[in-house]
């Protein structure tokens, strides 16, 4: 029987948008059906359920509404618990202090955070360890719903409280924590089942039919990690070098020789988001091959044209931006595209606008078509209908535009120092 479940309900792949808008990504309703498996299946076991950076980005407003769902699948379903809710939300006054002390450094090529990007935030999370999860369930909860937190430790907390070797238990839990990514299936879905020890684990799929080969469970050590030998917590780092992965039948896999190097500090991972202005973009399919043929003088012509509709109403250079992009030539990798020169007889252009205002970002859209549906496709050659467009009105409104206005590691002396346990009954 397992010892627990877990669910990875987070991510930044989606980039800085639902941190700093505050909102989840993924429908309510898909979230409450997830949720009503899992937990009915977690207290017929009797065993912990725990989610990690709930509503994709674990803010506060994500963890508020992810706590209001899983109050009304329990009222449904007449289940009864305790419940641990953990809070990763920092106060700009406490990032700020610890800009003060010289406890924030960049990761990455982000340059250092200052005081104003803090203040410009819309939110700032941390990234939750075991530690905190550890605490929950110390306190005895049944469900755990984290903001924030590291994908391993949402699996690893469990068999660290148990007393499993930190090395065994982490990186069964860095081999679990993408679910079916560990599988030869990966659109299969399958959840996948780590059996630890102290000398080693075993991974295997849950779902019939589904496979863990050495090649899928290992793969998972490079994924989403610059160093496949180091996998950086916020207590240390997990240590692969000398992992050897088993073949143990054709479903599962053993993996003994995981290590765990403490950290001389510990560090959680910072993340902030803010708002640089408001998005209008649209997209039209070009198949006119005289202007195929001259399309960078084409589109310097058309930023032109709207760089000067924009200075008209009286918008200035520096509040908005205007980007195209080619694809079917080069829109993906730009510069470093190895097929360049690669003849072509259509392409899909995406013209993105991002303005100070709404307002503005609508106008300089809507002189940008114009002008780009009937300009001269080269000097001297008439014009019209060098757009067409795949659905009308062919604007798209997509809202507020956030960036990442933190990606740092702040040093702490306790790794639950910024997190908040908060415990309810249901």
């Amino acid at each position: 029987m397992p010892h627990m479940i877990g669910c990875d309900a987070g991510t930044s792949d989606y980039g800085p948008g639902p941190l700093g808008g505050g909102r989840s990504i993924k429908p309510a309703s898909s979230v409450r059906r997830d949720m009503d498996i899992m937990l009915r299946g977690a207290r017929k076991l009797n065993i912990p359920l725990i989610f990690g950076s709930c509503g994709v980005a674990g803010a506060a407003p994500h963890l508020e509404e992810t706590c209001a769902i899983m109050k009304d699948v329990a009222r449904e379903a007449g289940l009864n618990f305790r419940m641990a809710i953990i809070h990763s939300d920092q106060s700009k006054e406490s990032v700020k202090s610890a800009l003060d002390r010289g406890d924030v450094r960049p990761l990455g090529n982000f340059s250092h955070l200052t005081a104003e990007r803090v203040d410009q935030s819309a939110h700032i999370v941390a990234m939750a360890g075991a530690a905190p999860f550890m605490d929950a369930l110390e306190a005895g909860a049944d469900v755990i719903l984290a903001g924030r937190a590291t994908d391993p430790a949402i699996f690893a907390c469990v068999a660290l409280r148990a007393g499993i070797p930190p090395g065994v238990a982490w990186h069964a839990a860095r081999s679990i924590d993408k679910g079916s990514l560990a599988t030869t299936d990966v659109g299969g879905g399958s959840p996948v089942l780590a059996t630890v020890t102290d000398d080693g684990f075993i991974i295997e799929p849950t779902k019939i039919g589904s496979v863990c080969t050495v090649k899928s469970v290992s793969a998972l050590t490079m994924y989403e990690n610059p160093d496949p030998w180091s996998i950086h917590q916020p207590s240390g780092a997990i240590s692969t070098q000398f992992a050897n992965f088993e073949q143990l039948d054709e479903r599962r896999v053993r993996v003994t020789g995981s290590q765990f190097t403490p950290a001389p500090r510990p560090t959680v991972k910072l993340e902030g988001a803010r708002i640089v202005g408001y998005r209008c973009s649209s997209i039209v399919g070009i198949r006119d091959p005289r202007l195929l043929a001259a399309l960078d003088d084409f589109l310097d012509r058309l930023r032109d044209l709207t760089n000067r509709g924009a200075h008209s109403v009286g918008i200035s250079q520096d509040e908005y931006s205007l980007t195209f992009r080619v694809y079917g030539r080069n829109a993906v990798m730009g510069d470093r595209e190895p097929m360049r020169d690669a003849p072509i007889h259509e392409v899909g252009l995406l013209i993105d606008v991002v303005a100070r205002t709404e307002a503005q970002s609508e106008t300089l859209l809507q002189r940008c078509l114009s002008s780009g549906a009937k300009l001269e496709p080269v000097v001297g050659i008439p014009a019209g209908g060098n757009f067409a467009a795949p659905f009308s009105p062919n604007l798209l409104r997509l809202g507020p535009v956030f960036e990442w206005s933190a990606w740092h590691l702040l040093e702490v002396d306790d790794e639950r120092q910024p997190f908040k346990l908060e415990i309810v009954e249901i």
